[in-house]
């Protein structure tokens, strides 16, 4: 019985996943489709996006802050979100000046948290991100 119950689940999870996200890896993270911080999809993976965020933040702090800041300048809103992950984690004080034009933003992220894809203010993204909903994933 508990089968049947999870049929209909993973399905719905596919079906999410494969309308949310599209096949075309980003070429940078300029371009992210999505904003996801933890597993994602059906197989709960990890997305390209955030392997791409993992990168930047990997480089020397001077450098990923330099990265950061470009994404923030001139990222799509997706990218913007990592920007904001990433200052966030690197350096709190250039996160604060950040947060305050993201917080009165209008720009639509795309995000996904497991299977579900979803659209999300920025500015919703932002407070999140100060509110320590998504520091599992960066500490």
């Amino acid at each position: 019985m508990k089968t049947l119950i999870w049929v209909p689940f993973i399905a719905f999870c596919e079906l999410t996943f494969a309308q949310s996200v599209s096949p075309k890896v980003p070429s940078s993270l300029d371009t992210a489709n999505i904003f996801a911080l933890g597993p994602v999809g059906y197989a709960a993976t990890t997305s390209q996006e955030e392997t791409q965020f993992k990168a930047i933040l990997a480089l020397d702090q001077g450098k990923a802050k330099q990265k950061l800041e470009q994404l923030f300048e001139s990222g799509n809103p997706q990218a913007m979100s990592y920007a904001l992950a990433g200052m966030r984690k690197l350096d709190r004080k250039r996160f604060a000046e950040l947060l305050l034009s993201a917080r009165v933003s209008d720009l639509t992220v795309e995000t996904m948290s497991g299977c579900i894809g979803r659209k999300q203010k920025l500015s919703t993204i932002a407070s999140d991100l100060d509110s320590g909903k998504y520091d599992l994933w960066l500490f």
